[in-house]
């Protein structure tokens, strides 16, 4: 799981519901797992279960921060074996709750994963049933795929909680009478101007390099709270792990950008990334240590849940002239077979870059 990360802005009261700074979390539990952002839109996944055969398969469900707000269900139906199937073997698929025939749904195209949304109808009869054991699943005269309850009730929970609607008459698990007047108010994505930067490193230093050992001290002077054992190591060079060459680039504002390699996995790396001015001297404000590429003054990290690829964090922060500004912060959803690159857009932080 990855690390919650707060993002904050004040906001004017509006007359229907409390605005206020909003900070993105997760939380996962069993099959489910649940992104709110910055915004206030939270985006809940149930998968399948992973013991015995069952096909890959997930539900998301996503709702808007504010009064009156409806839950809106997408879901992926994907194969162990198969890339697609003919066209025919995928007709009149329908959606059950606990044995309950709530129609057919309609999906996009042949191939896998096979991507469709549930009418409101689907979506009422499935929440009507959150809160006890329930059978979910999706099926036709040939296919079968099921939708795990182990965590459901719990992540559903967690958004009541989050957008602030426990105990009104739009919780989806402890409902009360309350109206929905002091809910979350919904906030739009922020807005980041670029200030585009060269790309291409003006020095590289070396540990070799008499000027590496004071810069490399400062660096690491400079890291996350509570500082972290093992902190960039560096890659290991056949030997041991050692710190790696330190690439400098040109920001603005007589700012510069260090990058280091800080850590290398199976079929991950990290590169450190700290701002500080032009002497190399001054202390030095740590970004991160998952960063991936450099580029025309923004920093991204994609990093993979696991090998094969079918689940996917990814990062940005964007110059500003002043300093990295963290835009995005996003997960594809649980490591669970259903694409290579994952099938969803999991948000903590959204924002507008121009």
């Amino acid at each position: 799981m990855k690390n919650i990360v707060p993002i904050c802005f004040l906001f004017v009261m509006s007359s229907t519901s409390f605005a206020q700074e909003i900070k993105g979390i997760s939380f996962s539990h069993q099959d489910w797992e649940i992104y709110c952002s910055n915004t206030g839109t939270c985006r809940a996944a149930g998968y399948q279960n992973e013991e015995g055969q069952n096909e890959p398969v997930s539900l998301l469900l996503t709702r808007q921060a504010g009064a009156k707000q409806v839950v809106s269900a997408a879901f992926a139906l994907a194969n162990f074996e198969e890339q697609s199937l003919p066209a025919v073997k995928l007709k009149n698929i329908h959606f059950y709750v606990n044995g309950k025939d709530l129609g057919q749904v309609a999906v996009d195209g042949a191939d896998f994963p096979i991507m469709g949304k549930l009418s409101a109808n689907q979506v009422n009869g499935l929440l009507q049933q959150a809160k006890q054991k329930t059978e979910i699943v999706f099926k036709n005269a040939n296919l079968h795929w099921q939708i795990s309850d182990k965590g459901m009730t719990a992540v559903l929970l967690k958004m009541d909680d989050f957008q602030k609607r426990i105990g009104t008459v739009g919780a989806l698990i402890k409902k009360g009478k309350a109206d929905e007047s002091t809910v979350l108010a919904a906030q739009p994505k922020f807005t980041v101007k670029q200030i585009k930067t060269s790309s291409k490193p003006y020095l590289t230093l070396r540990p070799t390099d008499k000027r590496y050992a004071a810069l490399y001290q400062n660096l690491m002077a400079a890291q996350p709270i509570p500082k972290q054992e093992g902190f960039c190591e560096g890659a290991y060079d056949g030997k041991q792990t050692a710190p790696q060459a330190i690439d400098l680039y040109k920001l603005t504002n007589k700012k510069v950008l260090a990058a280091t390699l800080c850590w290398r996995g199976a079929y991950n790396e990290g590169y450190g990334a700290w701002v500080l001015d032009e002497s190399l001297a001054n202390k030095a404000t740590f970004v991160t240590e998952h960063s991936s590429e450099f580029y025309n003054g923004i920093l991204s990290s994609s990093q993979k849940g696991r090998g094969i690829g079918d689940c996917w964090s990814s990062d940005e922060w964007v110059w500003d002239g002043q300093r990295f500004v963290h835009t995005l912060d996003r997960w594809t959803g649980m490591c669970r077979g259903l694409a290579a690159g994952g099938v969803w857009d999991l948000d903590q932080i959204e924002a507008i870059v121009k």
